[in-house]
């Protein structure tokens, strides 16, 4: 199952149980995932690095209204649940240690220490499960 179609199963939990608020952050998650496919390739499917992107931009703007509302000394519930709801599609991303594993793991399969072939494989095959720069910083000091 994608990420997409977990997404589109919860949203229809969430209208069943009056779950206002991961039905309405979900709807907003459905909404753009549809335009941006129309846009880019006039499908309906969803890539999981599609929704991972959406479901990130949709956080910094729920992290944008906390600080606001917070600043504002406005109640900052519904925006907290928001971004607990969104947090919980977005994989896990690596600990320093793990990535560095891995990157190791890569080099040696690879026979290359270029920053690029790396990267590459690291995108082609754990895209979201690490951070660009730790990543980037590890694969220089190799």
């Amino acid at each position: 199952m994608t990420l997409y179609e977990q997404i589109k199963s919860d949203f229809l939990t969430a209208r069943k149980n009056n779950d206002n608020t991961k039905k309405n952050i979900l709807t907003m998650i459905l909404s753009d995932a549809l335009k941006l496919t129309k846009e880019k390739n006039h499908s309906d499917i969803v890539s999981d690095d599609d929704s991972i992107k959406i479901i990130k931009s949709w956080i910094k703007k729920t992290e944008q209204s906390i600080e606001i509302l917070t600043a504002n000394n406005k109640d900052i519930s519904e925006p907290s649940k928001e971004k607990e709801i969104l947090l919980s599609y977005i994989p896990k991303t690596w600990s320093h240690e793990e990535t560095k594993s891995h990157i190791e793991q890569i080099s040696k399969e690879k026979n290359s220490k270029e920053i690029s072939v790396i990267m590459k494989e690291l995108k082609t095959d754990y895209n979201g499960l690490y951070d660009n720069k730790t990543a980037s910083e590890i694969i220089k000091s190799l």
